[in-house]
């Protein structure tokens, strides 16, 4: 795995969500409670992109069919159990936000 640079600090404000590429790898990098989470860009659901649902604490709601996942986790906290998004570690370091890839 290596970092790579997906975004400045302040680009995502506070409970939303931005999609990046990073290497043809859709990853959704969201911003709440004063830190960085990313996970795969695609819902489980229906492959519809996640990064625009709302977000209420670690929490973010699918905005085309209102699935649940945690964005610390990945796992989906409503309908199925079992279900798991994939997550990467994500650093800050000098103003800029990396994403373990």
């Amino acid at each position: 795995m290596a970092l790579v640079k997906v975004a400045r600090q302040g680009e995502i404000t506070e409970n939303s969500g931005k999609e990046v590429n990073v290497n043809g790898t859709r990853i959704a990098l969201f911003y709440a409670g004063g830190k960085y989470y990313a996970m795969e860009a695609l819902c489980r659901h229906q492959d519809k992109p996640i990064a625009p649902g709302k977000v209420d604490g670690e929490v973010v709601e699918c905005p085309w069919h209102s699935w649940h996942y945690n964005i610390r986790t990945g796992e989906l906290l409503d309908y199925l159990s079992g279900v798991k998004m994939t997550t990467y570690r994500v650093d800050v370091k000098g103003g800029d936000v990396y994403v373990d890839v």
